[in-house]
Protein backbone atom coordinates (compact mmCIF):
# COMPACT_ATOMS: atom_id res chain seq x y z
CA UNK A 1 0.00 0.00 0.00
CA UNK A 2 1.33 3.77 -0.99
CA UNK A 3 1.63 6.03 1.81
CA UNK A 4 -1.16 8.97 1.39
CA UNK A 5 -0.68 12.43 2.39
CA UNK A 6 -2.07 15.80 2.13
CA UNK A 7 -0.24 18.83 1.86
CA UNK A 8 -1.79 21.59 4.72
CA UNK A 9 -1.26 25.49 4.96
CA UNK A 10 -1.15 26.90 8.36
CA UNK A 11 -0.91 30.23 9.27
CA UNK A 12 1.94 30.73 11.54
CA UNK A 13 1.38 33.38 14.27
CA UNK A 14 3.90 34.67 16.81
CA UNK A 15 2.32 34.68 20.18
CA UNK A 16 2.45 33.48 23.92
CA UNK A 17 -0.72 31.40 23.75
CA UNK A 18 -1.03 28.31 22.04
CA UNK A 19 -2.04 27.61 19.25
CA UNK A 20 0.02 30.20 17.74
CA UNK A 21 -1.02 28.43 14.57
CA UNK A 22 -4.18 27.68 12.55
CA UNK A 23 -5.32 25.54 9.17
CA UNK A 24 -6.58 27.49 6.38
CA UNK A 25 -5.75 25.28 3.66
CA UNK A 26 -5.26 21.76 2.61
CA UNK A 27 -4.27 20.06 -0.72
CA UNK A 28 -3.67 17.28 -2.16
CA UNK A 29 -0.64 17.74 -4.49
CA UNK A 30 2.24 19.92 -2.88
CA UNK A 31 3.08 22.77 -5.76
CA UNK A 32 -0.49 23.77 -5.74
CA UNK A 33 -0.23 24.44 -2.14
CA UNK A 34 2.75 26.29 -2.46
CA UNK A 35 0.83 27.96 -5.40
CA UNK A 36 -1.70 29.52 -2.94
CA UNK A 37 0.99 30.54 -0.22
CA UNK A 38 2.25 32.62 -2.97
CA UNK A 39 -0.71 34.41 -3.43
CA UNK A 40 -1.26 34.73 0.33
CA UNK A 41 -0.46 38.39 2.14
CA UNK A 42 2.97 38.60 3.52
CA UNK A 43 1.97 40.50 6.47
CA UNK A 44 1.97 36.65 7.89
CA UNK A 45 4.14 33.51 8.22
CA UNK A 46 3.10 30.64 7.10
CA UNK A 47 3.81 26.46 7.29
CA UNK A 48 3.61 23.74 5.03
CA UNK A 49 3.14 20.63 6.37
CA UNK A 50 2.93 17.04 4.41
CA UNK A 51 0.63 14.34 7.20
CA UNK A 52 -0.04 11.19 6.30
CA UNK A 53 -4.13 10.47 5.71
CA UNK A 54 -5.09 7.51 7.61
CA UNK A 55 -2.28 6.47 9.97
CA UNK A 56 -1.13 7.67 13.47
CA UNK A 57 2.01 9.66 13.78
CA UNK A 58 3.48 10.25 16.83
CA UNK A 59 7.03 9.98 18.00
CA UNK A 60 7.86 8.60 21.00
CA UNK A 61 11.12 8.99 22.98
CA UNK A 62 13.31 6.28 22.45
CA UNK A 63 14.63 6.40 25.96
CA UNK A 64 11.17 7.71 27.74
CA UNK A 65 8.82 6.32 25.79
CA UNK A 66 6.94 9.77 26.62
CA UNK A 67 5.28 11.25 23.04
CA UNK A 68 7.64 13.86 21.96
CA UNK A 69 6.64 14.99 18.37
CA UNK A 70 5.65 13.73 15.16
CA UNK A 71 6.66 11.50 12.61
CA UNK A 72 6.79 11.26 9.42
CA UNK A 73 6.07 15.05 8.85
CA UNK A 74 8.01 17.27 5.92
CA UNK A 75 7.50 20.96 7.38
CA UNK A 76 8.21 24.16 5.25
CA UNK A 77 8.49 27.53 6.63
CA UNK A 78 7.35 30.12 4.38
CA UNK A 79 8.48 33.30 6.54
CA UNK A 80 7.12 36.51 5.26
CA UNK A 81 6.64 39.11 8.47
CA UNK A 82 9.97 40.35 9.78
CA UNK A 83 9.92 37.93 13.01
CA UNK A 84 11.71 40.29 14.72
CA UNK A 85 9.20 43.43 15.21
Amino acid sequence: MTDEYIWVIFVAEQTSGFPDFYPIGVFTVHDRAVEEIDKLPKDKNYQLLRLPINRMFPYYHKKSGELVGMDAIHHEYFHFKDLDE
